[in-house]
């Protein structure tokens, strides 16, 4: 990476990172570095975003977020609106870190930060809410895993971080409910029943060994869709171990879909989630934005998953 003057945006309060420690390591490699660079504390929701959204017009060449998913997805979204030239690098810090575990990136901020200045830039598709005017990298979903996301409160992933999403998770198994679909996915209308409906764009995270569907990858330009329609403890288990052992073929309740647009409503309405972060309840709708960011991932990040994509797509 070659990087002449750096915004550095922190969440002080995310995750359990101390923001202290997390200044003095990042004071400490840019002096080493020799690469001007400006910190800035978040005090609340949308800080990160206007932020990068100015980034480029403040003549940063680069932002890096150290903080959690909402924090780092903020920041993305601020630097696609603000024209989409300045790459975004990742320090993790919040309890899950998916987008950094889903692109190879360390959770450990030391190692994060050799990333930034050893890494490389890639362009990855991202979702796009025209409603709220909001991107995502990861996944946008609407019932079950916004129930669970919704129930993890910050005081319970201080405690628990991670184990969290668990327990929550455990918990809503047994209030798993069925709702009425009315499903648009490229102007095609469709008619259904499920509790859980996932619009994907990253559906492999290697860190965590955990894949969501098959070949679903963030280069081909589309986003996938998961819907989920069984609703009992026995089903919902089944349906798990499957997507655990990474089998998606003929799976009763489970069905895949690959499209640019998709809008979802439901009766009675679902609860929402974006990359992580409660959003509100159906309807959801979501366009794909193919290659609409700029992050930095390690060197070692291969573009065999971008071939395997394009190979699927034509």
């Amino acid at each position: 990476m070659d990087v002449h003057r750096a915004l550095v945006i922190m969440n002080p309060v995310a995750g359990q990172h101390d923001p202290a420690e997390t200044r003095a390591l990042i004071e400490q490699r840019f002096a080493q570095a020799q690469v001007a660079y400006e910190i800035r504390e978040t005090q609340e929701a949308g800080d990160a975003l206007r932020w990068a959204q100015q980034a480029a017009a403040d003549g940063f060449d680069l932002v890096i977020v150290s903080g959690g998913d909402g924090t780092i997805m903020e920041a993305m979204s601020g630097l696609i609106k603000g024209g989409g030239r300045v790459p975004l690098a990742q320090l993790p810090a919040g309890t899950a870190n998916l987008l950094a575990r889903a692109l190879g990136i360390p959770t450990d901020q030391a190692e994060a930060l050799e990333t930034v200045f050893r890494g490389k830039s890639v362009r990855l598709d991202v979702g796009y809410l025209p409603r709220e005017d909001r991107y995502f990298a990861l996944v946008a979903g609407a019932g079950y895993d916004a129930r669970l996301i919704g129930d993890a409160s910050r005081e319970l992933k201080n405690v628990l971080g991670f184990g969290a999403y668990i327990v929550t998770g455990i918990k809503n198994l047994f209030t798993l409910r069925p709702a009425r679909i009315d499903l648009e996915v490229d102007g095609k209308r469709m008619r259904l029943r499920a509790h859980t409906l996932l619009i994907i764009n990253v559906g492999e995270i290697d860190a965590a060994k955990v894949a969501l569907g098959p070949d679903i990858h963030p280069h081909d330009g589309k986003l996938d869709l998961m819907i989920m329609s069984s609703a009992s403890l026995l089903g919902a288990l089944r349906l798990a171990l499957r997507i655990l052992t990474r089998r998606f073929d003929d799976t009763q309740g489970l069905r895949y879909m690959s499209a640019s647009r998709i809008r979802v409503s439901a009766r009675p309405p679902l609860p929402t989630q974006l990359d992580g972060e409660q959003l509100g309840v159906t309807p959801l709708e979501v366009e794909a934005v193919p290659g609409g960011a700029l992050l930095v991932v390690p060197e070692a990040y291969t573009e065999v998953k971008e071939a395997q994509a394009l190979s699927r797509s034509t």
